[in-house]
């Protein structure tokens, strides 16, 4: 025993710790075939057994030519939320409680559907998925409601910079009369009609260009009883094809910018359209050049405009590998609005430098390491080498080419990964898509040089239709954060006026559907505050400041507020700060809010104001928050000013939500009246 515990101290001594170990053979991943069979009416299918888990699943692909909707953009999703919405054997109830009671999972749209459940359960199943399929019932009452939800959804993103850039950046490489990049409007989506859903169903649900996958603990012999019973009867057919427009990049590297006037972030963006496919040559050393520019954390990227500048919290990049249509190469991020015209030039910077120079050796090696990792990991599972086989069929590619993965990988070499990125990732021919605040970053752009060159700057609106030039206001000469401030105070009565209020209460109602909601406010010289919202004669929320304390009091949960949230409380209880807290406020610019030209004053990091340039008024406040990782600005407007006690106040207070406007109507304010420290316990 002695002499086999040496032995292992004597063989661990021996181990060369200076050189790294040197890498196994390269695994064997077992690529399952599929069993294969297909019906007369086009329909193909592919079944891989395993029997470790006692579930199948019936996962349909319809690989049809994409549809340009035009004046009816948003038929596809209203067309694919009806679908298994209840059929014309089974209502919507009784479909969806018969799913829950069998613990399934039955989905269709007009490109497919999906199945899942017990084995046990297997044929009902299947039942179930093709009554949804082929029997849809399609109402009035139905369309209405998805149609309201889709109008809500675009509503709630029409001052969202990063809704706006998801829309604008497919719509300008794309062009707007093109399937990838056309988009739902208010407008569009109120011309659908359910004729228009049932005629796009009809089009697209047909069966020649059908794949059917089924996976799990069934057999091949099995799924085609099944399918036989219940998808052979389906009526051959082929979806529409179409001819779509010519596409191109721009002739050279140019800016496309869109003014979103209270965006607190910039969406930032560089892209060229791809022609990759998968079966190219070279799709292999695209999926690594992408990897080392911006697909991943350690990439050139991120490590540069999250980790050694600090502008953003990620940046990714990805290089499209287009099936019927072109696809795009991009880099996005999100970055403050002050560093906007450096993180261009650092995104362009990485861009050249993959470009021009070669990976380093440890780079190339953890980009291969990583996606041999994940194929790998996503090789053991039977749904994922099934839908490879779709993969196959549909973008035409050998049969091996997913046995060849990893050998295909580990043969990309440096001098792949700078041609890959000189041919893909098109320096020269960049859109570089910027959305965001014109007042705070549009000038910065304009003066922006990248290697001695300035970018051409071409301006869109939200729909991606050229515009004017948004304005950058020029604050007047003499103009400081005391001369708004004290026009303010002379504006709403003069100092002296507004230096003998002491207290201060209103309540606003906002008039709803489902009654009155009533927002009472409550302010003490010595910087007290209190805000409750109610409703029937219960409060919703009550926010409360005093003595330099805050809390927040909200469905019955009583919340003591730290950092960002304590600060912002601090900075609602001040009381009439223009009065006298110059100090504590900075004039940072002016800019159009609507109609009117205001100053913008900044107090803290996540509170401004806004004062009417001709009037001295204030017409709104901004607070900004951060849930997770993004910034959500507020925005509060007033208007509406009339006096009380020789002083003036705003009667109206508007607030945005959900993309809508709801007024509260202020019906009196108190002045030195009725409020006492009871008040802000």
């Amino acid at each position: 025993m002695m002499a086999l515990f040496l032995t292992g101290i004597t063989a661990i001594a021996q181990i060369d710790r200076s050189q790294i170990p040197t890498s196994g053979p390269e695994p064997e991943i077992p690529l399952v075939e599929p069993e294969r069979f297909s019906f007369k009416n086009g329909m193909e299918v592919l079944v891989v057994e395993d029997d470790k888990f006692p579930t199948v699943s019936f996962s349909l692909r319809l690989d049809n030519p994409p549809v340009y909707e035009g004046e009816k953009a948003g038929v596809a999703s209203l067309a694919s939320a009806l679908l298994g919405k209840g059929t014309q054997k089974t209502s919507k109830e009784a479909f969806a409680e018969e799913i829950d009671f069998l613990g399934a999972s039955v989905s269709m749209s007009p490109n497919g559907g999906f199945a899942y459940g017990l084995k046990r359960y297997k044929e009902r199943i299947v039942e179930l998925m093709a009554e949804a399929a082929f029997m849809p019932k399609f109402t009035q009452e139905e369309l209405d409601f998805e149609k309201e939800q889709l109008i809500e959804g675009i509503k709630s993103g029409a001052n969202s910079a990063a809704a706006i850039a998801g829309t604008v950046r497919n719509a300008l490489a794309y062009g707007t009369n093109h399937p990838n990049g056309e988009f739902a409007t208010e407008e569009s989506i109120n011309a659908v009609t359910l004729e228009d859903v049932q005629k796009y169903y009809e089009d697209q649900f047909k069966p020649e260009n059908a794949y059917m996958v089924v996976s799990g603990d069934i057999t091949a012999k099995e799924a085609k009883k099944l399918l036989k019973k219940y998808f052979k009867k389906w009526e051959k057919g082929s979806a529409p094809t179409y001819n779509y427009p010519e596409i191109s990049d721009v002739p050279a590297t140019e800016i496309n910018f869109v003014n979103v006037p209270n965006a607190v972030q910039t969406e930032l963006a560089i892209m060229n359209l791809s022609d990759l496919k998968m079966g190219d040559e070279d799709y292999f050393p695209a999926l690594v050049a992408n990897y080392i520019y911006g697909g991943a954390f350690g990439s050139y990227l991120n490590m540069n405009l999250r980790e050694a500048n600090g502008y953003t919290y990620g940046a990714r990049s990805s290089l499209g590998a287009g099936n019927k249509l072109k696809s795009t190469f991009r880099a996005t991020t999100k970055v403050r609005n002050e560093v906007t015209d450096s993180a261009i030039v650092e995104t362009l910077k990485e861009l050249e430098r993959i470009r021009t120079t070669y990976v380093d050796d440890e780079m190339l090696s953890n980009a291969k390491a990583k996606f041999l990792g994940n194929f790998i990991m996503s090789s053991e599972n039977t749904q994922t080498m099934a839908n490879r086989m779709i993969t196959i069929a549909t973008r035409n590619l050998p049969q091996d080419f997913y046995s060849n993965y990893i050998a295909n990988i580990n043969a990309v070499t440096k001098e792949d990964v700078k041609r890959i990125a000189n041919k893909y990732m098109k320096l020269d021919n960049l859109r570089i898509v910027v959305v965001g605040k014109a007042s705070d970053i549009l000038e910065p752009i304009e003066n922006m040089e990248f290697n001695g060159q300035k970018f051409p700057i071409k301006f869109y609106d939200k729909y991606a239709k050229p515009t004017e030039r948004p304005s950058t206001i020029a604050i007047p000469a003499g103009t400081t954060v005391a001369t708004v401030l004290n026009k303010y105070v002379e504006a709403i009565g003069g100092k002296s006026a507004v230096e003998s209020i002491n207290t201060i209460s209103y309540d606003a109602v906002l008039s709803t559907p489902m009654g009155d909601v009533i927002l009472t406010e409550k302010r003490a010289k010595d910087n007290k505050w209190r805000m409750t919202i109610s409703m029937a004669g219960n409060a919703m929320s009550d926010q409360i400041y005093a003595d330099g304390k805050g809390k927040i009091v909200a469905q019955g949960r009583t919340i003591v507020p730290e950092g960002e949230m304590a600060d912002a409380l601090a900075n609602e209880a001040r009381f009439i700060p223009e009065l006298n807290a110059v100090s504590n406020a900075e004039l940072v610019g002016a800019e159009e809010m609507g109609d009117t030209t205001v100053y913008v004053v900044k107090w803290s990091d996540n509170l401004k104001t806004y004062y009417d340039m001709e009037t001295g008024l204030m017409v709104a406040k901004a607070t900004t928050m951060k849930q997770g990782e993004q910034e959500v600005e507020q925005v509060l407007r007033y208007s509406n000013y009339q006096a009380s006690n020789g002083v003036k106040f705003p009667m109206t207070l508007t607030q945005t939500m959900m993309g809508r406007e709801m007024d509260f109507n202020v019906k009196e304010v108190k002045v030195n009246s009725e409020v006492t420290d009871a008040d802000f316990q």
